[in-house]
């Protein structure tokens, strides 16, 4: 096994050729397939064995081709394990494709998919490249055993996403969103590659199938490259990765912060900032480099590798004894409020399977191999940043990195109750005063240490606030709070101040209340929300503009010389972003996209941006969840690594982009939400996934010169 791993470690990242595989059809062939443009503003043109598709620029939200059979109903994608076919980026911009496998729904209906699964690839400028998409297979539904709490299940079970009816296959779409510039793609050589593996026969029955997890935390019924199946094998994998990391140290021409030792030098004041050099963004270190930040997330051994056990007893093969001897690895939680545990009475017992398997593989003092194999790693990798979620014991080891903080404290105070939820959690009432005291509190308290840290970059407050898409949003929600909420007092006072009278407000909504107190009582929308509108969006300005200067305030007294990167914007407005704009050091965005080189902030808006959460994943290894962009395989999951970093080094307003996450979630799904995605650079058993680590090493070694070197021409 460790040969196989090793051939994989010394082979450079190559971009995928052409295999030899199953001809689906000849797209150039209109007896074998239909070709249809989604719109007006994809011109398709068939010539031989090539499609040629053209994207006009500022077209339509979908812009691309429908392929469907000639004849018969479906393609049959049965005969192979994946779709693969050859896609060239014609255009002189970074671009993506999306391809999606459909099955329909009985009826005439098209667009009523029973099934779809999508994939991504990611092109640079006149890039020719294989597009592998590796579907699951719907099977055994309506079985009343399927096993539960995970997003997505294991291929031949029907929850979850990633599988489709393979010989049922109606629809082949692939297109892309709308750029400001036109786009030419060639697709050809439509093809199957690999033969599919039968459905475990474990799959058959209940009693063949559990336990389905083994001692080590992985999936019983398959096997892949690197699974471990005895201690033995866990310390070989060690003695393979230290030879490695001897062989392969920190990269060359780095300040001890990871600034480009070789780039220009800027007057930092000791502290860091930020930049425009040759019309580009950077972060500037203590020692006055240029800094372009590459960093990982959640590197923490009892973070998402943890598992709920209670309810799902059966689920697990061989788990040590609940004892005195294993506390560190069982723990209790009462039930959260979402996934398979909500509203399930009592606490869950937890299970570590990471941290186990490290204890049998480097010893008692597993954690403290953790915190410095981490930093060791990340140095080899090419990795200057911790991201979100580090553990702290991290940032205080030999092999120091620059950081971003996490101040997440919204969630523990009021939140405006009459706002829906679109993400984690509502909208912090930032009138309560408890907000400021709190941020105060936090940098006073939890992040003291990280004060005075000359390796502190700066700080993220919040995570995936729920700002809404329109610009009414948040007052909307105080609106509809009652009247104990401090956001609806503070509405209350800024319409009274307004109109004086609330005959005025009444004149202008269409609406009868009695008396300021009634306005303040009432948690009902007026009965025509549009005459109250332009009132609602400028208490929403107020609301937006005061969250935002709060933070940058508590951070300009008790963190001087931080920089603010704002609130991991997950949804947003562009208000809300031209205002946040006005504040922050550098806006951040949680964006699981192929790529990011168009990304851009609404007219008026010029800041830095760091990407705070990407990922690419895969089902072939375990967890039976890809995440939000999924890959074919690990080869495939490290092309689309460095497609993204350079998409990002190509776009002007990026300054950095943080991976989620360091390790896997657990095969069976963390406790919070069910979760269970294969996403990690390093698995459960603690073995680092290396055709990752080798793609992240080689672009880490080239981004300075790539980022200078290319991009949009000014």
């Amino acid at each position: 096994m460790y040969k196989k791993v090793s051939a994989i470690v010394t082979s450079l990242l190559v971009t995928s050729v052409s295999l030899c595989g199953k001809p689906l059809f000849n797209v150039g062939s209109s007896g074998e397939v239909k070709v249809g443009p989604f719109d007006k503003t994809t011109i398709v043109n068939q010539s031989g064995r090539t499609l040629k598709l053209g994207l006009k620029k500022d077209g339509s939200k979908y812009q691309g081709v429908i392929l469907t059979p000639a004849k018969g109903k479906y393609f049959d994608l049965s005969k192979g394990a994946e779709l693969a076919f050859d896609v060239e980026n014609r255009s002189k911009v970074p671009s993506h494709l999306r391809i999606e496998i459909i099955n329909v729904k009985p009826g005439n209906n098209p667009n009523a998919f029973s099934h779809i699964y999508t994939a991504n690839i990611a092109l640079l400028p006149y890039e020719k490249a294989t597009q592998r998409v590796r579907y699951g297979r719907i099977g055994n539904e309506g079985i009343d055993w399927e096993p539960q709490g995970m997003q997505h299940n294991f291929d031949g079970f029907s929850k979850g996403g990633f599988k489709i009816v393979p010989s049922e296959v109606a629809q082949l779409r692939i297109w892309s969103s709308p750029l400001d510039v036109e786009r030419t793609f060639l697709i050809s050589n439509f093809r199957l590659e690999g033969t599919p593996e039968p459905i475990p026969a474990a799959l058959n029955s209940k009693e063949t199938f559990y336990p389905f997890i083994d001692e080590f935390g992985q999936y019983k019924h398959a096997e892949w490259n690197g699974k471990i199946h005895s201690e033995e094998e866990l310390k070989k994998a060690k003695e393979f990765e230290d030879a490695f990391l001897e062989r392969c140290p920190a990269i060359s021409n780095r300040t001890r912060f990871g600034g480009w030792a070789d780039g220009p030098t800027f007057d930092s004041k000791g502290g860091w900032s930020t930049v425009k050099y040759k019309s580009k963004w950077f972060l500037v270190d203590p020692e006055g480099k240029l800094f372009w930040s590459l960093g990982m997330n959640t590197t923490h051994d009892k973070s998402d590798s943890i598992t709920g056990i209670t309810y799902r007893e059966n689920y697990f093969e061989k788990l040590p004894e609940n004892s005195a001897a294993n506390v560190d690895f069982y723990t209790k939680q009462h039930f959260p409020r979402y996934g398979f545990y909500k509203g399930k009475p009592g606490e869950i017992l937890q299970f570590h399977f990471y941290c186990y398997n490290m204890f049998r593989k480097y010893g008692k003092e597993y954690h403290k191999e953790f915190v410095t194999r981490s930093q060791r790693r990340f140095s080899s990798w090419g990795f200057n940043t911790n991201g979100n979620w580090v553990h702290p014991d991290i940032l205080k080891e030999e092999f120091h990195h620059p950081y971003i903080s996490a101040v997440e404290f919204a969630r523990f105070y009021d939140v405006i109750e009459g706002c829906k939820q679109i993400g984690w959690q509502k909208f912090p009432d930032i009138f309560n005063p408890e907000f400021a005291a709190g941020l105060k509190e936090a940098l006073q308290t939890r992040q003291k240490n990280t004060v005075d840290d000359p390796f502190c970059i700066g700080y993220f407050i919040d995570n995936e606030l729920s700002w809404g898409e329109n610009d009414t949003f948040l007052a909307e929600g105080a609106l509809r709070s009652p009247a104990r909420q401090h956001a609806k007092t503070a509405m209350t006072e800024f319409y009274k101040k307004k109109y004086s009278d609330i005959a005025g407000l009444n004149k202008v909504w269409g609406t009868a209340y009695k008396s300021w107190e009634d306005f303040r009582a009432s948690t009902a929308m007026p009965a025509d929300p549009e005459k109250a509108k332009a009132d609602l969006a400028e208490f929403n300005n107020v609301i937006v503009n005061t969250y935002f200067s709060v933070c940058k305030k508590m951070i300009e007294e008790y963190a001087p010389g931080k920089l603010y990167f704002g609130c991991r914007f997950n949804d947003w407005n562009v208000k809300v972003l031209q205002t946040a704009a006005n504040y922050v050091d550098g806006m951040s965005f949680n964006r699981y996209t192929a790529e990011v080189a168009h990304f851009k902030l609404p007219e008026g808006a010029d800041c830095p941006v760091i990407i705070g959460e990407w990922h690419f994943g895969t089902t072939v290894n375990g967890p039976a969840h890809g995440g939000l962009q999924v890959a074919a395989s690990q080869k495939d999951r490290a092309r689309a690594f460095d497609r993204y970093v350079r998409s990002a080094l190509w776009n002007p307003l990026i300054i950095g982009v943080h991976y989620f996450k360091y390790t896997d979630q657990a095969a069976t799904g963390r406790p919070a939400d069910d979760e269970n995605i294969q996403c990690g650079f390093v698995d459960i058993a603690d073995t680092p996934y290396w055709e990752m680590v080798k793609a992240a090493r080689k672009v880490s070694q080239e981004m300075y010169l790539y980022r200078i070197q290319h991009g949009p021409r000014r």
